[in-house]
């Protein structure tokens, strides 16, 4: 496997990172999706956590909150590429940047390319989001580029087999940041007209480059109320019934799959949104921000999936916590939800046999 960063291969022109593969096969994407990572030490308000909490969840505890569930997936599935849709850390636990730091580190100990994006809490910390950017684009295995439109952290990931692109992930700042002074950060939710133009843009020159069509997909953190128009459409949300899990409450159609277990709120999507949809073979759009919904819905064409939620920390639907696996198959791809095997309880405990797993297969 090869990363090409910021790519000025003309072969891949349009693509800010490629990650290249040697022989032609299943490729496999895993999204992982609110971590949430807090250290109780870092607390802002004295009341915002219990003592018995405070004691469980400081850095100490980092690797039961996030390292063991994330080794656990990426055992289990072996990816090529992970991506991160939003709320890594919690920023107002993290004033200090100690836990940003902690993750970069880890992700890289992984060696595996990995691309993330901002959540609405990312950048509550004082550090500054122009801090938490320099972090990631300095890192080994990080696929990161701030960008120069609204919001910070819009760029392109290919998936490459030689020089044939398979797929292209659009990575986008879906903004929404609520609890922040940074002037660099954007508080309305929501993916901006100069966002759309840039991957109308990207697109344009890849499909130059690659003297074809090529198909992809958009990640980002808060979803946009299609999702709420998906499962109004297919059935699944009516007046009566809110919550619900496909296959058990209501009938699954097109493969339809996972549960929604609270309400959520989307946002009206930008002006051209569909449009790039179809422009940009946009076949898969994938976010989180919702813990207890993870529901994956074939709509107009596209699947609308919410990635199940990865971190220990917040509310979350027992039992439901793990990572969403993505697989590339000749022009096909395939989505299913991948549970951590970490037993998760209110005090997080270490599970070494991970990390064993991974020094024996070193």
């Amino acid at each position: 496997m090869e990363i090409i960063k910021n790519t000025e291969n003309t072969v891949f022109d349009g693509c800010d990172f490629v990650v290249r593969i040697d022989e032609k096969r299943k490729v496999k994407i895993l999204q992982l999706t609110d971590m949430q990572l807090i250290d109780s030490s870092q607390m802002r308000t004295p009341d915002r956590l219990r003592p018995d909490e405070i004691a469980a969840w400081g850095s100490e505890s980092f690797d039961a909150l996030f390292g063991d569930h994330v080794r656990s997936l990426v055992a289990q599935t072996r990816p090529d590429l992970i991506i991160i849709t939003g709320d890594i850390v919690y920023g107002s636990f993290d004033d200090s940047g100690r836990a940003l730091t902690w993750v970069r580190d880890f992700m890289d100990s992984l060696s595996i390319p990995w691309a993330p994006v901002f959540g609405n809490h990312d950048n509550e910390s004082k550090m500054g989001v122009a801090w938490q950017c320099e972090r990631f684009s300095k890192s080994k295995y990080c696929l990161f580029k701030r960008g120069s439109v609204s919001g910070n952290g819009n760029y392109s990931v290919g998936v490459a087999v030689g020089d044939e692109l398979l797929r292209v992930i659009y990575m986008l700042d879906s903004n929404g940041c609520g609890d922040c002074s940074d002037a660099d950060v954007i508080k309305q939710r929501g993916i901006y007209p100069d966002q759309i133009e840039l991957v109308r843009a990207s697109a344009a020159r890849i499909c130059a480059s690659q003297g074809r069509a090529v198909e992809s997909f958009m990640a980002f953190h808060i979803p946009t109320d299609t999702f709420i128009e998906a499962e109004r459409e297919k059935g699944y949300l009516t007046d009566e019934r809110k919550k619900y899990t496909l296959g058990v409450d209501v009938t699954a159609k097109d493969g339809d799959f996972g549960c929604k277990r609270e309400e959520i709120h989307g946002y009206v999507p930008t002006d051209g949104f569909f449009e790039l949809l179809d422009e940009c073979n946009i076949g898969g759009v994938f976010v989180g921000h919702y813990h207890s919904v993870n529901t994956c819905i074939d709509y107009r064409g596209v699947k609308w999936v919410y990635g199940l939620k990865t971190g220990q920390y917040d509310y979350h639907t027992v039992g439901q916590l793990g990572g969403t696996l993505i697989t590339l198959y000749n022009e096909e791809f395939f989505v299913q939800h991948v549970p951590s095997l970490v037993p998760c309880g209110l005090y997080p405990k270490r599970a070494p046999m991970f990390r064993e797993f991974f020094a024996e297969d070193k």
